[in-house]
């Protein structure tokens, strides 16, 4: 049952283009009641995934890696991986099922070095306010592949375009994370990553 326990506050998630979502391999990594938890719902906050797995003997930290893309693994979603042109303008619709101010912004993560590349793609600094309506503009909204991303994001699996949500007065924090490929650009050597000052595995990547 332990898997089945919601935790109700802010709920969000993208819808397009298709993010990963939980399957087989995330349950081995991340064990059987954490995997339950969010195929029942996708749309709830990584600190329930880690109040379900608290007491979970087959959560392995190191292997589900929570905090990158909510431990959703590339492996379930490979049918899944959209594929981009440098330069290209790519729509985002995120539905936004119950409110909590914070920050968000949507960047580009390499999967193996849990770095950000380049600067946000797109920023907010108050982001679905529960004391106003939320604007259009939070929630359709249109980011572009950089055009120096060069072949870093060349193979499937080895980045996300993350939308990162992060309720900060109630402790609630939200991803969604869309595998993609992009073919090299004019410059080659393409945008530096940021390395993210720890990458453990209780560490959230997040652009800063």
């Amino acid at each position: 049952l332990a898997g089945l326990i919601s935790t109700v506050s802010g709920h969000g998630f993208v819808t397009s283009p298709q993010a990963r979502m939980p399957g087989d391999s995330m349950a081995a990594a991340c064990g059987q009641q954490v995997a339950v938890n969010q195929e029942s719902d996708n749309y709830g906050n990584i600190q329930g995934e880690l109040q379900v797995a608290s007491n979970q003997a087959d959560y392995d930290a190191g292997a589900c890696d929570i905090w990158l893309c909510k431990g959703y693994k590339f492996d379930d979603n490979k049918a899944n991986v959209q594929t981009f042109t440098a330069g290209q303008t790519v729509p985002i619709t995120v539905d936004i099922r119950a409110p909590h101010t914070g920050t968000a912004n949507v960047s580009i993560v390499n999967t193996k070095t849990h770095s950000v590349i380049g600067e946000p793609l797109i920023s907010w600094d108050s982001y679905a306010s529960n004391s106003a309506p939320i604007p259009d503009e939070q929630k359709n909204f249109d980011i572009t592949i950089p055009s120096d991303i060069g072949s870093q994001c060349a193979t499937a699996g080895d980045c996300v375009i993350q939308w990162y949500w992060d309720a900060r007065s109630i402790d609630q924090t939200y991803q969604s994370c869309i595998d993609f490929t992009v073919g090299g650009s004019g410059d080659s050597s393409g945008s530096p990553s940021q390395a993210v000052s720890s990458v453990a595995a209780s560490t959230p990547v997040v652009a800063s």
